[in-house]
């Protein structure tokens, strides 16, 4: 945004976030036809078609979040890694800096930062202290940047308050005994009776409103530092004690994940804003408080250098809107992706035959696999979270399909495990019988 504010234009912001989505399923379907060369054309192709066609992918290029360059940044880091072979030194650099700027963007970042030094611990302690260098300068120029402005040190100034969050569906203080301000803390409602995870924090009701000593006057004020620290040693406290019911939370929401709907179809109910749908109200554009002193019509007015407003342009507003109604990815497409790419791996991997070719799909998996559960495990279900997975997914899943066509072939990659092995042995003795 700071990059693009010379052009005063949000429409040029979500042109560039276009370009980055078209960008996005080009590298998925260059990887597919490069890293999986035995795979056809056709294959490649359809692994890049839920980038592309997706229409929640081309929402988000509309909204101005940081969701399309996130996975930007994340999928142009696994596509320079996996150009090659083995990775050089300048590849491991450049994604290094790039999965810094990811998490720089979104702090689920950071979980992306252990599987990469995963994939590179086999290529040799070089690359992964060029990896760490170029994750790590970024993060702490910024960490030092932050703290200038916020005084304390970090990405960012809300991840205690979240994680807190994440427990309040579950939190029993009778079993965490929480001591001084740390049980103002304790959700009100009784078990089974409680609200999804982010109204605890938004809610006028919120606990962290009942603080002493903490002015509450706009929503940034929810995350400042002594708040921060405090809901995060709650929340930690919480999982210690509760660590079956945590782990519950995260299974419940994460088969929402699954779920076949995504969302209200436009074209047969009204639909004004934060719907992650194409809208067909036009509602005045919303104006809370987010900051003290400044206000989200101070705000766009100031990028914008002038009025700002919502339009519809026809016929493209209801073409979008009839096109959102049959053409997404859901939830029960995503499992099925994620189900299929961790099966193959693991089939190619327990073949033996396969184990080294199927190692370039580790990378993309893991990266998936993590900004699936990552969001659940720290926040909470959000629909718009899983989406950065899709490239990831397909990549994967193109991967392991060439390793184990590759190295086992169609019939042998079906079959069960032991099949191959004890067809061979019959045709074996078959042939000393004769």
């Amino acid at each position: 945004m700071w990059l693009l504010k010379p052009l005063h234009s949000f429409i040029f912001v979500t042109l560039v976030q276009h370009l980055m989505g078209l960008a996005m399923g080009v590298m998925v379907y260059a990887l597919a036809r490069r890293r999986a060369s035995g795979l056809r054309r056709e294959w490649a192709a359809l692994a890049a078609a839920p980038v592309l066609l997706d229409v929640y992918q081309m929402f988000f290029e509309h909204t101005i979040l940081s969701d399309v360059l996130f996975s930007f940044l994340v999928t142009t880091a696994v596509t320079v890694l996996l150009w090659r072979a083995s990775p050089s030194l300048g590849g491991v650099a450049v994604a290094g800096g790039l999965l810094a700027a990811a998490s720089i963007t979104r702090s689920i970042g950071l979980a992306l930062l252990p599987i990469l030094a995963y994939y590179l611990f086999r290529s040799g302690w070089r690359l992964l202290c060029v990896a760490l260098i170029t994750v790590l300068l970024p993060l702490g120029g910024y960490s030092f940047w932050y703290a200038s402005w916020h005084g304390t040190f970090g990405l960012n100034g809300g991840s205690g308050v979240w994680l807190w969050a994440r427990t309040m569906p579950f939190a029993d203080c009778d079993r965490i005994r929480p001591s001084g301000d740390e049980a103002l803390l304790c959700p009100t409602q009784p078990l089974g009776r409680r609200p999804a995870s982010p109204y605890f924090i938004w809610s006028d009701w919120s606990p962290l409103r009942r603080v002493p000593g903490y002015t509450i006057s706009a929503r940034a004020d929810l995350f400042q530092p002594g708040l921060n620290k405090l809901s995060g040693d709650f929340a930690v406290h919480a999982i210690l004690s509760q660590p079956v019911d945590y782990l519950g939370t995260v299974l419940k929401d994460l088969n929402q994940t699954l779920n076949w709907k995504r969302g209200p179809n436009p074209v047969r109910s009204l639909i004004g804003f934060n719907r992650y749908a194409f809208p067909n109200v036009a509602d005045p554009l919303p104006d809370e408080v987010r900051i003290p002193g400044a206000t989200i019509h101070q705000d766009l007015t100031a990028y914008e250098q002038g009025g700002v407003s919502t339009t519809f342009h026809e016929p493209a507003a209801s073409i979008m809107r009839g096109y959102q109604g049959y053409f997404f990815a859901p939830g029960t497409f995503l499992g099925v992706l994620a189900i299929g790419a961790c099966c193959l791996y693991v089939r190619v991997r327990m073949s033996g035959a396969g184990r080294q070719a199927v190692r370039k799909a580790v990378l993309p998996l893991g990266v998936a696999l993590a900004l699936i559960v990552g969001p659940i495990a720290v926040t909470s279900y959000d629909s718009r979270y899983w989406l950065p997975a899709i490239p990831m997914l397909c990549v994967a899943l193109a991967l392991a399909l060439d390793a184990g066509t590759t190295s086992l072939g169609w019939r042998q990659l079906l079959l069960p495990s032991g099949s191959g092995r004890n067809t061979r042995h019959k045709v074996a003795t078959r042939a000393e019988a004769s």
